[in-house]
Protein backbone atom coordinates (compact mmCIF):
# COMPACT_ATOMS: atom_id res chain seq x y z
CA UNK A 1 0.00 0.00 0.00
CA UNK A 2 1.68 3.42 -1.15
CA UNK A 3 2.14 5.63 2.28
CA UNK A 4 1.43 9.43 1.92
CA UNK A 5 3.54 11.61 4.02
CA UNK A 6 4.51 15.55 4.20
CA UNK A 7 8.49 16.54 4.47
CA UNK A 8 9.56 20.33 4.29
CA UNK A 9 12.29 21.82 2.60
CA UNK A 10 13.30 24.90 4.36
CA UNK A 11 15.29 28.14 2.70
CA UNK A 12 17.08 30.72 4.47
CA UNK A 13 19.40 33.52 3.80
CA UNK A 14 17.67 35.02 0.81
CA UNK A 15 16.66 38.50 0.11
CA UNK A 16 13.24 39.78 1.65
CA UNK A 17 11.97 42.26 -0.98
CA UNK A 18 8.34 44.30 -1.64
CA UNK A 19 7.77 45.12 -4.87
CA UNK A 20 5.21 45.66 -7.90
CA UNK A 21 4.27 43.31 -10.32
CA UNK A 22 6.43 42.92 -13.78
CA UNK A 23 4.35 43.44 -16.73
CA UNK A 24 3.93 39.94 -17.18
CA UNK A 25 3.07 38.83 -13.92
CA UNK A 26 0.20 41.06 -14.25
CA UNK A 27 -1.35 40.24 -17.07
CA UNK A 28 -0.79 36.48 -15.27
CA UNK A 29 -2.72 37.57 -12.45
CA UNK A 30 -5.37 39.83 -14.31
CA UNK A 31 -5.73 36.24 -16.67
CA UNK A 32 -6.13 34.34 -13.46
CA UNK A 33 -8.93 36.26 -11.55
CA UNK A 34 -10.40 36.52 -15.18
CA UNK A 35 -11.16 33.37 -15.40
CA UNK A 36 -11.46 31.95 -11.26
CA UNK A 37 -12.99 29.64 -9.87
CA UNK A 38 -12.19 27.99 -13.00
CA UNK A 39 -8.36 26.67 -13.08
CA UNK A 40 -7.35 26.84 -16.53
CA UNK A 41 -4.50 24.64 -17.96
CA UNK A 42 -1.73 26.93 -18.68
CA UNK A 43 -2.17 28.75 -14.92
CA UNK A 44 -0.24 25.56 -13.40
CA UNK A 45 2.75 24.06 -15.57
CA UNK A 46 3.24 20.69 -14.83
CA UNK A 47 6.84 18.76 -15.29
CA UNK A 48 8.36 16.14 -13.83
CA UNK A 49 12.14 14.41 -13.69
CA UNK A 50 14.08 11.33 -12.14
CA UNK A 51 16.26 11.28 -9.45
CA UNK A 52 19.57 9.82 -9.87
CA UNK A 53 19.78 6.44 -8.23
CA UNK A 54 21.91 6.90 -4.45
CA UNK A 55 19.96 10.19 -3.05
CA UNK A 56 18.43 10.17 -0.15
CA UNK A 57 15.34 12.07 0.88
CA UNK A 58 17.01 14.55 2.76
CA UNK A 59 19.63 15.02 -0.85
CA UNK A 60 16.68 15.94 -2.97
CA UNK A 61 14.90 18.25 -0.31
CA UNK A 62 18.35 20.16 0.09
CA UNK A 63 18.47 20.83 -3.85
CA UNK A 64 15.31 21.88 -3.53
CA UNK A 65 16.17 24.12 -0.64
CA UNK A 66 18.93 25.51 -3.08
CA UNK A 67 16.78 26.10 -6.03
CA UNK A 68 14.13 28.09 -3.67
CA UNK A 69 16.84 30.29 -2.83
CA UNK A 70 18.38 30.61 -6.20
CA UNK A 71 14.43 31.85 -7.50
CA UNK A 72 13.14 35.05 -6.02
CA UNK A 73 9.85 33.92 -7.82
CA UNK A 74 9.54 30.58 -6.25
CA UNK A 75 9.55 32.90 -2.70
CA UNK A 76 7.11 35.27 -3.63
CA UNK A 77 3.72 35.54 -2.42
CA UNK A 78 0.91 37.64 -4.12
CA UNK A 79 -1.41 40.60 -2.24
CA UNK A 80 -3.85 42.06 -3.76
CA UNK A 81 -4.45 45.59 -3.27
CA UNK A 82 -8.18 47.45 -3.28
CA UNK A 83 -7.42 49.07 -6.84
CA UNK A 84 -7.45 45.11 -8.38
CA UNK A 85 -3.56 44.51 -8.63
CA UNK A 86 -1.06 43.12 -6.69
CA UNK A 87 2.39 43.42 -4.68
CA UNK A 88 4.73 40.70 -4.49
CA UNK A 89 6.51 40.12 -1.46
CA UNK A 90 9.53 38.16 -1.75
CA UNK A 91 10.40 36.23 1.97
CA UNK A 92 13.80 35.61 3.02
CA UNK A 93 13.25 32.30 4.79
CA UNK A 94 10.32 29.84 5.21
CA UNK A 95 9.43 26.36 4.20
CA UNK A 96 7.85 24.61 1.61
CA UNK A 97 5.74 21.72 1.66
CA UNK A 98 6.92 18.28 -0.51
CA UNK A 99 4.12 15.40 -0.47
CA UNK A 100 6.08 11.87 -0.71
CA UNK A 101 4.29 9.06 -2.05
CA UNK A 102 6.38 5.82 -0.83
CA UNK A 103 5.59 2.73 -2.80
CA UNK A 104 6.23 -0.67 -1.47
CA UNK A 105 8.02 -3.59 -3.62
CA UNK A 106 5.06 -5.14 -3.90
CA UNK A 107 2.39 -2.48 -4.69
CA UNK A 108 1.28 -3.21 -8.06
CA UNK A 109 0.54 0.66 -9.03
CA UNK A 110 2.65 1.62 -11.52
CA UNK A 111 4.88 5.19 -11.25
CA UNK A 112 3.26 6.16 -14.12
CA UNK A 113 -0.39 6.54 -12.10
CA UNK A 114 1.60 7.98 -9.55
CA UNK A 115 3.00 10.68 -11.16
CA UNK A 116 -0.31 11.00 -13.33
CA UNK A 117 -1.93 11.63 -10.30
CA UNK A 118 0.87 13.93 -9.09
CA UNK A 119 0.17 16.03 -11.82
CA UNK A 120 -3.52 16.25 -11.63
CA UNK A 121 -3.36 17.07 -8.05
CA UNK A 122 -0.86 20.07 -8.60
CA UNK A 123 -2.98 21.59 -10.93
CA UNK A 124 -6.67 20.55 -9.82
CA UNK A 125 -7.21 23.55 -7.28
CA UNK A 126 -5.90 27.22 -7.91
CA UNK A 127 -3.35 28.55 -5.67
CA UNK A 128 -3.99 30.61 -2.66
CA UNK A 129 -1.03 33.37 -4.11
CA UNK A 130 -1.70 35.36 -0.64
CA UNK A 131 -0.63 32.64 1.70
CA UNK A 132 0.65 29.44 -0.49
CA UNK A 133 4.45 29.70 -2.49
CA UNK A 134 3.58 29.49 -5.98
CA UNK A 135 4.91 26.13 -6.64
CA UNK A 136 3.92 22.78 -5.58
CA UNK A 137 5.89 19.66 -5.48
CA UNK A 138 5.84 15.97 -5.01
CA UNK A 139 8.34 13.07 -4.31
CA UNK A 140 7.37 9.15 -5.50
CA UNK A 141 10.03 6.75 -3.48
CA UNK A 142 10.18 3.25 -4.10
CA UNK A 143 10.60 2.00 -0.88
CA UNK A 144 12.08 4.68 0.37
CA UNK A 145 14.44 5.56 -2.24
CA UNK A 146 13.52 8.63 -4.28
CA UNK A 147 12.67 8.13 -7.93
CA UNK A 148 10.47 10.63 -9.26
CA UNK A 149 10.05 14.40 -8.46
CA UNK A 150 6.89 16.35 -9.61
CA UNK A 151 6.39 20.10 -10.11
CA UNK A 152 3.17 22.30 -10.59
CA UNK A 153 4.50 25.72 -11.32
CA UNK A 154 2.07 28.47 -11.12
CA UNK A 155 1.92 30.75 -14.02
CA UNK A 156 2.31 33.46 -11.79
CA UNK A 157 6.20 32.35 -11.27
CA UNK A 158 6.89 31.29 -14.43
CA UNK A 159 6.08 30.28 -17.67
CA UNK A 160 6.83 27.69 -19.97
CA UNK A 161 10.20 28.38 -20.72
CA UNK A 162 10.93 29.51 -17.28
CA UNK A 163 9.34 25.71 -16.25
CA UNK A 164 11.99 24.30 -18.25
CA UNK A 165 14.69 25.76 -16.85
CA UNK A 166 13.81 25.17 -13.60
CA UNK A 167 13.61 21.31 -14.43
CA UNK A 168 16.94 21.64 -16.67
CA UNK A 169 18.52 23.79 -13.56
CA UNK A 170 17.54 21.01 -10.45
CA UNK A 171 18.15 17.83 -12.81
CA UNK A 172 21.55 19.12 -13.02
CA UNK A 173 21.81 19.80 -9.17
CA UNK A 174 20.92 16.19 -8.57
CA UNK A 175 23.33 14.73 -10.85
CA UNK A 176 25.64 16.40 -9.78
CA UNK A 177 24.78 16.11 -5.84
CA UNK A 178 24.45 12.15 -6.72
CA UNK A 179 28.30 12.17 -8.72
CA UNK A 180 29.64 13.84 -5.45
CA UNK A 181 30.29 17.18 -7.53
CA UNK A 182 29.54 21.02 -6.68
CA UNK A 183 26.46 21.44 -7.72
CA UNK A 184 25.99 23.88 -11.10
CA UNK A 185 26.46 27.68 -10.29
CA UNK A 186 23.06 29.85 -11.12
CA UNK A 187 22.88 31.33 -14.78
CA UNK A 188 23.21 35.69 -14.18
CA UNK A 189 19.67 36.56 -14.59
CA UNK A 190 17.39 39.62 -13.68
CA UNK A 191 15.11 38.56 -10.50
CA UNK A 192 11.65 39.57 -10.88
CA UNK A 193 11.27 42.82 -8.92
CA UNK A 194 14.36 43.91 -10.61
CA UNK A 195 12.70 43.60 -13.62
CA UNK A 196 9.81 45.71 -12.43
CA UNK A 197 11.64 48.69 -11.35
CA UNK A 198 13.52 48.08 -15.09
CA UNK A 199 10.12 48.78 -16.53
CA UNK A 200 9.15 51.51 -14.06
CA UNK A 201 11.84 53.56 -15.49
CA UNK A 202 11.60 56.22 -18.19
CA UNK A 203 13.22 53.65 -20.81
CA UNK A 204 10.40 51.08 -20.10
CA UNK A 205 7.76 53.82 -20.42
CA UNK A 206 8.93 54.47 -23.65
CA UNK A 207 8.73 50.86 -24.64
CA UNK A 208 5.10 51.34 -23.41
CA UNK A 209 4.52 54.47 -26.04
CA UNK A 210 5.69 51.97 -28.36
CA UNK A 211 3.55 49.71 -27.53
CA UNK A 212 0.67 51.02 -27.46
CA UNK A 213 1.46 53.26 -30.55
CA UNK A 214 1.32 49.89 -32.17
CA UNK A 215 -1.51 48.65 -30.93
CA UNK A 216 -3.97 51.53 -31.68
CA UNK A 217 -2.27 51.17 -35.34
CA UNK A 218 -3.50 47.72 -35.67
CA UNK A 219 -7.14 47.81 -33.51
CA UNK A 220 -8.11 50.78 -36.74
CA UNK A 221 -7.33 47.89 -38.67
CA UNK A 222 -9.51 44.49 -36.93
CA UNK A 223 -12.18 43.16 -39.06
CA UNK A 224 -15.59 41.36 -37.97
CA UNK A 225 -16.14 38.61 -36.62
CA UNK A 226 -16.01 35.58 -38.57
CA UNK A 227 -19.01 34.52 -39.71
CA UNK A 228 -20.06 31.36 -38.18
CA UNK A 229 -20.05 28.11 -40.42
CA UNK A 230 -21.89 25.51 -38.24
CA UNK A 231 -24.01 24.63 -34.99
CA UNK A 232 -21.55 25.05 -32.45
CA UNK A 233 -20.92 21.80 -30.04
CA UNK A 234 -21.60 21.70 -26.67
CA UNK A 235 -19.02 22.31 -25.02
CA UNK A 236 -18.16 24.83 -27.90
CA UNK A 237 -14.22 24.81 -27.82
CA UNK A 238 -12.68 21.95 -28.72
CA UNK A 239 -8.46 20.84 -28.62
CA UNK A 240 -6.93 18.99 -31.07
CA UNK A 241 -3.33 18.14 -31.50
CA UNK A 242 -0.75 16.01 -33.09
CA UNK A 243 2.63 15.12 -31.14
CA UNK A 244 5.38 14.98 -34.47
CA UNK A 245 8.75 13.87 -35.09
CA UNK A 246 8.33 15.39 -38.79
CA UNK A 247 7.40 18.36 -37.81
CA UNK A 248 10.83 19.44 -36.24
CA UNK A 249 13.02 18.11 -38.73
CA UNK A 250 10.44 19.94 -41.70
CA UNK A 251 10.04 23.36 -39.92
CA UNK A 252 13.84 23.53 -39.58
CA UNK A 253 14.40 22.27 -42.85
CA UNK A 254 12.27 25.01 -44.31
CA UNK A 255 13.77 27.62 -42.19
CA UNK A 256 17.14 26.52 -43.53
CA UNK A 257 16.00 26.79 -47.08
CA UNK A 258 13.79 30.12 -47.05
CA UNK A 259 16.80 32.09 -45.18
CA UNK A 260 14.25 33.00 -42.21
CA UNK A 261 13.25 31.80 -39.03
CA UNK A 262 11.48 28.58 -37.42
CA UNK A 263 8.81 31.31 -36.00
CA UNK A 264 7.92 32.53 -39.55
CA UNK A 265 8.03 29.54 -40.75
CA UNK A 266 4.95 28.41 -38.50
CA UNK A 267 3.67 31.42 -38.29
CA UNK A 268 3.96 32.03 -42.46
CA UNK A 269 1.67 28.25 -42.95
CA UNK A 270 -0.94 29.48 -40.38
CA UNK A 271 -1.35 32.16 -41.95
CA UNK A 272 -1.45 30.36 -45.49
CA UNK A 273 -4.38 28.12 -43.73
CA UNK A 274 -6.16 31.38 -42.55
CA UNK A 275 -5.80 32.72 -45.94
CA UNK A 276 -7.60 29.52 -47.02
CA UNK A 277 -10.09 29.47 -43.80
CA UNK A 278 -11.39 33.28 -43.68
CA UNK A 279 -13.80 35.25 -45.56
CA UNK A 280 -12.35 38.47 -45.05
CA UNK A 281 -9.12 40.22 -46.55
CA UNK A 282 -7.46 40.98 -42.84
CA UNK A 283 -7.66 39.10 -39.95
CA UNK A 284 -6.97 39.68 -35.99
CA UNK A 285 -3.71 37.57 -35.18
CA UNK A 286 -2.40 37.72 -31.72
CA UNK A 287 1.42 37.05 -31.74
CA UNK A 288 2.76 35.91 -28.11
CA UNK A 289 6.32 36.53 -27.51
CA UNK A 290 8.79 35.27 -24.91
CA UNK A 291 10.41 38.25 -23.99
CA UNK A 292 13.75 36.89 -23.82
CA UNK A 293 15.50 39.03 -26.18
CA UNK A 294 17.99 40.76 -23.59
CA UNK A 295 20.80 38.50 -22.20
CA UNK A 296 19.99 38.72 -18.49
CA UNK A 297 16.46 37.59 -19.42
CA UNK A 298 17.76 34.48 -20.91
CA UNK A 299 17.79 32.62 -17.91
CA UNK A 300 14.89 33.99 -16.23
CA UNK A 301 12.55 32.18 -13.77
CA UNK A 302 9.81 34.21 -13.95
CA UNK A 303 6.48 35.07 -16.57
CA UNK A 304 7.93 37.27 -19.24
CA UNK A 305 5.45 35.82 -22.06
CA UNK A 306 3.01 38.60 -23.45
CA UNK A 307 0.58 38.80 -27.00
CA UNK A 308 0.91 41.61 -29.46
CA UNK A 309 -2.84 42.20 -31.23
CA UNK A 310 -1.76 42.67 -34.61
CA UNK A 311 -4.07 42.42 -37.64
CA UNK A 312 -2.29 40.18 -40.88
CA UNK A 313 -3.69 40.99 -44.47
CA UNK A 314 -5.10 37.64 -46.31
CA UNK A 315 -4.51 39.23 -49.69
CA UNK A 316 -1.03 37.99 -50.88
CA UNK A 317 -0.42 36.88 -54.51
CA UNK A 318 1.84 33.96 -53.49
CA UNK A 319 3.79 32.51 -50.64
CA UNK A 320 7.11 34.62 -50.88
CA UNK A 321 4.59 37.34 -50.07
CA UNK A 322 2.72 35.80 -46.89
CA UNK A 323 6.86 34.77 -45.58
CA UNK A 324 7.98 38.44 -45.85
CA UNK A 325 4.63 39.33 -44.86
CA UNK A 326 4.88 36.93 -41.88
CA UNK A 327 8.87 37.84 -40.95
CA UNK A 328 7.76 41.97 -41.16
CA UNK A 329 5.01 40.63 -38.37
CA UNK A 330 7.11 38.89 -36.44
CA UNK A 331 9.37 41.51 -36.04
CA UNK A 332 6.84 44.16 -34.91
CA UNK A 333 6.01 41.35 -32.82
CA UNK A 334 9.53 41.24 -30.66
CA UNK A 335 9.77 45.03 -30.27
CA UNK A 336 5.96 45.79 -29.23
CA UNK A 337 5.67 42.79 -26.42
CA UNK A 338 6.44 44.62 -23.04
CA UNK A 339 4.24 46.46 -22.10
CA UNK A 340 1.73 47.50 -19.09
CA UNK A 341 -1.28 45.11 -20.04
CA UNK A 342 -3.23 47.85 -17.92
CA UNK A 343 -2.89 50.76 -19.86
CA UNK A 344 -3.69 48.28 -22.93
CA UNK A 345 -6.50 47.64 -21.20
CA UNK A 346 -6.95 51.69 -21.21
CA UNK A 347 -6.77 51.70 -24.66
CA UNK A 348 -9.07 48.93 -25.23
CA UNK A 349 -11.72 49.83 -23.46
CA UNK A 350 -14.21 50.56 -25.59
CA UNK A 351 -13.41 48.16 -28.17
CA UNK A 352 -14.96 45.16 -29.27
CA UNK A 353 -12.33 43.33 -30.62
CA UNK A 354 -12.87 40.08 -32.83
CA UNK A 355 -12.02 36.98 -31.57
CA UNK A 356 -9.43 36.06 -34.17
CA UNK A 357 -6.34 33.77 -33.83
CA UNK A 358 -3.50 33.70 -31.38
CA UNK A 359 -0.18 31.83 -32.26
CA UNK A 360 2.21 30.72 -29.24
CA UNK A 361 5.24 29.35 -30.34
CA UNK A 362 7.20 27.97 -27.72
CA UNK A 363 8.65 25.35 -29.56
CA UNK A 364 10.97 27.49 -31.00
CA UNK A 365 12.80 28.06 -27.78
CA UNK A 366 13.68 25.27 -27.40
CA UNK A 367 17.10 24.04 -27.53
CA UNK A 368 18.40 22.16 -31.21
CA UNK A 369 17.55 18.12 -30.98
CA UNK A 370 20.59 15.58 -31.36
CA UNK A 371 18.23 13.23 -32.82
CA UNK A 372 15.25 12.64 -34.80
CA UNK A 373 12.24 11.27 -33.77
CA UNK A 374 11.03 8.36 -35.91
CA UNK A 375 7.43 7.70 -34.05
CA UNK A 376 4.75 7.92 -36.02
CA UNK A 377 2.41 11.16 -35.58
CA UNK A 378 -0.16 10.62 -33.00
CA UNK A 379 -3.77 12.86 -32.49
CA UNK A 380 -5.09 13.80 -29.10
CA UNK A 381 -7.97 15.59 -27.90
CA UNK A 382 -7.33 16.59 -24.41
CA UNK A 383 -9.55 19.88 -23.60
CA UNK A 384 -13.19 20.95 -24.36
CA UNK A 385 -14.19 23.93 -22.77
CA UNK A 386 -17.26 26.34 -22.75
CA UNK A 387 -15.92 29.81 -23.30
CA UNK A 388 -12.77 31.52 -24.62
CA UNK A 389 -11.56 34.50 -25.44
CA UNK A 390 -10.29 33.82 -29.02
CA UNK A 391 -11.80 31.86 -31.95
CA UNK A 392 -8.67 30.00 -32.95
CA UNK A 393 -5.43 29.06 -30.52
CA UNK A 394 -2.45 27.36 -31.80
CA UNK A 395 0.07 26.52 -29.95
CA UNK A 396 3.52 24.73 -30.33
CA UNK A 397 5.56 23.32 -28.08
CA UNK A 398 6.87 19.47 -27.31
CA UNK A 399 10.49 18.30 -27.09
CA UNK A 400 13.09 19.20 -29.78
CA UNK A 401 12.65 16.29 -31.27
CA UNK A 402 9.31 16.05 -31.57
CA UNK A 403 6.58 18.75 -31.76
CA UNK A 404 3.10 19.35 -30.21
CA UNK A 405 1.17 21.27 -32.68
CA UNK A 406 -2.21 22.35 -30.68
CA UNK A 407 -5.27 23.62 -32.19
CA UNK A 408 -7.86 25.01 -29.80
CA UNK A 409 -11.28 25.87 -32.14
CA UNK A 410 -14.46 27.14 -31.63
CA UNK A 411 -16.60 24.92 -33.34
CA UNK A 412 -18.84 27.50 -35.21
CA UNK A 413 -15.86 28.38 -37.37
CA UNK A 414 -14.39 24.68 -37.11
CA UNK A 415 -15.54 21.55 -36.08
CA UNK A 416 -13.47 18.78 -34.96
CA UNK A 417 -13.08 17.48 -38.65
CA UNK A 418 -11.91 20.06 -39.38
CA UNK A 419 -9.39 20.95 -36.45
CA UNK A 420 -7.77 17.49 -37.56
CA UNK A 421 -7.53 18.58 -41.10
CA UNK A 422 -5.80 22.22 -40.36
CA UNK A 423 -3.22 20.34 -38.35
CA UNK A 424 -2.34 17.39 -40.51
CA UNK A 425 -2.81 19.76 -43.15
CA UNK A 426 -0.16 21.97 -41.10
CA UNK A 427 2.44 19.11 -40.80
CA UNK A 428 2.16 18.21 -44.72
CA UNK A 429 2.77 21.61 -45.85
CA UNK A 430 6.01 21.78 -43.90
CA UNK A 431 7.17 18.62 -45.56
CA UNK A 432 6.87 20.34 -49.00
CA UNK A 433 8.07 23.56 -47.51
CA UNK A 434 11.59 22.04 -46.96
CA UNK A 435 12.20 20.55 -50.37
CA UNK A 436 10.52 23.13 -52.33
CA UNK A 437 8.38 26.29 -53.23
CA UNK A 438 4.33 25.86 -52.84
CA UNK A 439 2.30 27.75 -54.00
CA UNK A 440 -0.62 29.53 -51.82
CA UNK A 441 -3.72 27.87 -53.57
CA UNK A 442 -1.74 24.67 -52.00
CA UNK A 443 -2.46 25.22 -49.09
CA UNK A 444 -6.48 25.03 -49.54
CA UNK A 445 -5.80 21.82 -51.65
CA UNK A 446 -4.07 20.18 -48.70
CA UNK A 447 -6.07 21.15 -46.00
CA UNK A 448 -9.41 19.63 -48.28
CA UNK A 449 -7.27 16.66 -49.23
CA UNK A 450 -6.74 15.90 -45.22
CA UNK A 451 -9.65 12.36 -45.07
CA UNK A 452 -11.85 12.30 -42.26
CA UNK A 453 -10.86 10.26 -39.79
Amino acid sequence: MITESTVQAEFHGGRSRVGPLTWGQQGTWDGIHEWLPQVKPFFVLTRWLPVPLLLSVGDVLEQISELLLRHESLRTLFHASPRGDATQEVLASGALDVAVFDRPADDPVDFTDIVTDCLVRAGATAFDHDQELPIRISLALHEGIPVLVVLGVSHMAADHTGTELLVAELTAMLQARADGKPVPAPKPSVQPVDLATRQNSPDGQLLNVEAMRHLREHVARMPPPEPARAVPLEPRFVRGEIESGTLPVAVRAAARRLRTTTSVVLLSITTGLLHHLCTGPVYRLDVMQSNRLDPDLFAAVTTLNQAVKTVVDLDAADFDEVLRRSAATMVAAKRHARYDGRLAAEVLRDVHLPPGCQVNDMWSTLPRARTTSTAETTVAWPERTAHEDMALYLDTGGTPDRMRLSLMADTALLPPDGIRAFLFAFEALAEELATGDVRLERFGEVFAGVPVD
